[in-house]
């Protein structure tokens, strides 16, 4: 017997879905077999749990494929009621052409003018009907097709058998869970900047989607920050030992020996290159810990052992194969200060920007659509970095400002006592405001950094910007006025040895 069950519960980890189906199954006393449908095509076999009550009693239980329950498929009197519309259209299409032919009297001199009238008189309306007839056949045959290739779909899914012992002939609830691997959540931002004398409106979101080709309808859904297959196994503590390497002493002859000794070496560098790799993922696992601190006003939160629960609230439609169900899961104000941020040194315009406490966003990184009065800005991606104590969410480019980095002649020198060489940089930089509203203006820019003790880097002149000792990047936070400008001054002077030469790197920090 094929005993149907429904999806009433979903877990919705980062990478899987634990699914709970419900059903109920009539048995006689004694001994029965019963085949419980409700698994995916990409469910986890070997996952499945079954649940009856305790005065049933499970003999064999496993996974079996429809063929096996020695039934006749439905697909089969689907088919069947299926070919039988074929035939009726078929069937109506033909009088309707036969009624057409009938109404052609130009051959024929048997049939008076009177009835010729008659009958073109009714052709029409008998048309018409048979058309009407057609239709709903052609509406019928619709359904009776996405009914077959349901029906198909279902018998290619996997059943789980199951022998059962019970005392009393009765009907018995059993409760289905198993995983499946098509399904998934990410977290996602919205951003909404109302004036810069207003905190940010943040709403955390959750993007669900799942592809195991059923639409789960009014379900609960909770969301789990963490993945059920993660960290099961406890890895070995690594024992590490050093020696002094001592290259195998060979007598080589021959630059083809000597060629094949360097391989050997660059092969033996690429493979500890390789084994060295899997610590690349390390910073994955950090972003995936850092869910446990999400809050949320609007989900039932829990702390789980390993992981932190969001329990939605009301009963909601997960539908498969759609571009994401959205959920929302948290709305707070967070207080921010705001600057248009200016960086000429790399780019000639401006950015709105918001600079924000790391402690008062909570939440892990994800990507952020930013609203600038209720009108899309963009998308950005937002990385609180909990080792600092704020960082900067762009909200979108500032076209108030107008911003020119000049660079005037450098000047070299030499130092003949010393027997080194100078060289003078200078920069003036010039903001200016187009807007009739005053704006506060973070301006960034930077001198070289020396790693080298016999190169002297000194700022000449830095217009009360405070700079940064160990990455060379100078700050400055001043005010433009509405439609007028503000110059700021950069300038520096490097110093190395004359008979050298100087090399230059540079690192975005």
């Amino acid at each position: 017997m094929i005993v149907r069950s429904k999806a009433t519960e979903v877990s919705v980890y980062r990478n899987s879905v634990s699914v709970t189906r419900t059903g109920s199954a009539a048995l006689q006393a004694g001994r029965s077999t019963i085949f419980i449908q409700g698994m995916s095509k990409t469910a986890k076999s070997d996952s499945f749990s079954i649940k009856f009550p305790t005065e049933i009693h499970a003999v064999n239980i496993q996974v079996v494929n429809y063929e096996e329950t020695k039934e006749d498929p439905e697909s089969e009197k689907i088919a069947k009621e299926l070919s039988d519309l074929n035939y009726n259209v078929e069937t109506y299409s033909m009088m309707i052409e036969l009624r057409k032919k009938n109404g052609d009297f130009s051959s024929r001199q048997d049939v008076s003018v009177e009835d010729q009238e008659k009958y073109l008189e009714s052709l029409p309306k008998k048309l018409s009907d048979l058309h009407e007839i057609i239709n709903k056949l052609t509406e019928e045959k619709e359904k009776i097709s996405k009914k077959l290739k349901e029906a198909e779909e279902e018998e290619e899914k996997p059943l789980i058998m199951v022998e059962l012992e019970c005392e009393k002939e009765g009907e018995y609830p059993f409760i289905l869970q198993y995983q499946e691997t098509s399904g998934r959540w990410e977290p996602k931002y919205e951003v909404h900047f109302s004036g810069e004398e207003n905190p940010l409106d943040v709403y955390m979101k959750a993007k669900i989607v799942q592809g195991s080709g059923e639409d789960w309808k009014q379900v609960k859904v909770t969301l789990y920050t963490g993945n059920p297959s993660a960290s099961q196994s406890i890895p070995p503590v690594p024992s590490v030992k050093l020696s002094i390497y001592e290259p195998p002493v060979e007598r080589l002859r021959g630059k083809g020996a000597m060629m094949g000794v360097r391989a050997a070496a660059v092969a033996d560098g690429a493979q500890m290159l390789e084994d060295a790799a899997p610590m690349v993922g390390a910073g994955m696992a950090m972003a995936m810990a850092n869910m446990a601190t999400v809050q949320t006003a609007q989900a039932n939160v829990s702390e789980e052992e390993t992981m932190t629960a969001f329990e939605l609230p009301d009963l909601r439609d997960l539908l498969s194969d759609t571009d994401g169900n959205i959920a929302n899961l948290q709305s707070f104000k967070v207080d921010a200060k705001y600057n248009s941020l200016c960086i000429p040194c790399v780019k000639d315009t401006s950015f709105l920007t918001a600079t924000v406490k790391s402690a008062d966003w909570p939440l892990p990184a994800a990507n952020a659509s930013i609203y600038l009065k209720e009108v899309f800005a963009g998308n950005v991606y937002v990385d609180p970095d909990s080792e600092e104590e704020t960082f900067i969410l762009s909200l979108g480019q500032d076209e108030r400002l107008n911003v020119i980095r000049k660079e005037l002649p450098c000047k070299t020198s030499d130092v003949f006592l010393k027997g080194q060489k100078k060289k003078s940089h200078e920069y003036a930089i010039k903001i200016t405001n187009k807007s009739s509203e005053s704006i506060k203006v973070l301006l960034k820019d930077s001198i070289p950094v020396s790693t080298d003790k016999t190169i002297t880097v000194d700022a000449t002149e830095l217009s009360s910007g405070v700079v940064n000792e160990e990455n060379g990047v100078i700050n400055w936070d001043i005010s433009v006025a509405g439609h007028s400008s503000e110059e700021i001054k950069l300038a520096y002077t490097i110093t190395w040895p004359k008979d050298k030469q100087i090399s230059r790197t540079t690192d975005l920090v």
